[in-house]
């Protein structure tokens, strides 16, 4: 990949890049302890530049982490103001389509090869970060083996509003059948969308889901106004009233997603999502 490739690093994928140290020590040879190590190096470095002269060494060999300290070290800038507060594994060995949902820039920088190689054994951090004003925010570290050691491989965005499209596909295929699928659905919707009813009186029609896998994920709108919200599908906007259009408009998204079914065939369609007392919920597709 040339080099203007790096150098194209967006504002979410420079925030990722610069969580901060760890809160604790743990010399657990385990997926943790490679994000961990990130941070404990991070903050003994005295500066961004010197910190990214240490990415290579952490850094798995198919992660373009190295690759970007190279050419963007003031990515890790807000490190030393940044601190990690917690870490726990949440997935272990994820599919290939599951590591290019991690981030956008991240599987268009890996070749077939690469991928292959972090797919082998793998594992997804959930990290817990305090930034420098004090307010924390949560984001995903993929980690994978490189010769038998846990190595860094890239961070995903924060919580928003892809992550409960993520979970939504998540819960999908973990799910046992269409009915125990449809409570999930009541759990991971916004309570103005006629979504959770649905999946009670119908539960059928959510089957498919469950032999769907989500290949990619992005946010393409924000806060789009009440008229977008109603063009969503004449099935929402006959269901709803005002009220519950003017909720959803308060802080919503749209969320571009490309899916696969069982055959491998892939499709895209778009969710409409919104905040509930501040946490993201589904609204409809």
């Amino acid at each position: 990949m040339e080099r203007r490739s790096f150098l194209s690093v967006g504002g979410a994928t420079v925030l990722a890049l610069a969580a901060g140290r760890s809160s604790t020590a743990d010399d657990a040879a385990g997926p943790t302890a490679a994000v961990e190590a990130y941070y404990r190096r991070a903050s003994a470095s005295e500066d961004s530049e010197a910190f990214a002269d240490d990415v290579a060494e952490l850094a798995h060999g198919a992660s373009p982490l190295s690759r970007v300290a190279e050419d963007v070290p003031m990515a890790f800038d807000a490190t030393v103001r940044q601190e990690l507060s917690e870490a726990a594994v949440v997935e272990e060995d994820v599919s290939a389509a599951r590591i290019r949902s991690i981030s956008g820039f991240l599987a268009a920088s890996l070749s077939d090869a690469e991928l292959e190689a972090i797919a082998a054994e793998n594992a997804v951090v959930s990290a817990t970060v305090v930034g420098g004003d004090g307010g924390e925010f949560e984001l995903e570290w993929l980690v994978a083996t490189d010769d038998g050691e846990w190595r860094v491989v890239w961070p995903g965005e924060p919580e928003g509003p892809v992550t409960v499209v993520r979970e939504y596909y998540r819960r999908a295929g973990e799910a046992d059948d269409a009915d125990a699928f449809a409570d999930d659905v009541a759990a991971l919707s916004h309570p103005a969308s006629p979504l959770g009813e649905v999946a009670a009186d119908v539960p059928g029609l959510f089957d498919g889901a469950r032999e769907q896998e989500i290949v990619s994920a992005e946010v393409v709108a924000r806060d789009v106004d009440a008229e977008r919200v109603r063009s969503v599908s004449d099935f929402f906007s006959g269901a709803v009233d005002d009220e519950a259009i003017e909720t959803v408009a308060a802080e919503n998204a749209v969320v571009a997603v490309t899916v696969a079914d069982a055959d491998g065939d892939e499709f895209e369609l778009e969710w409409l999502v919104a905040t509930d007392d501040g946490e993201w919920r589904l609204v409809w597709l």
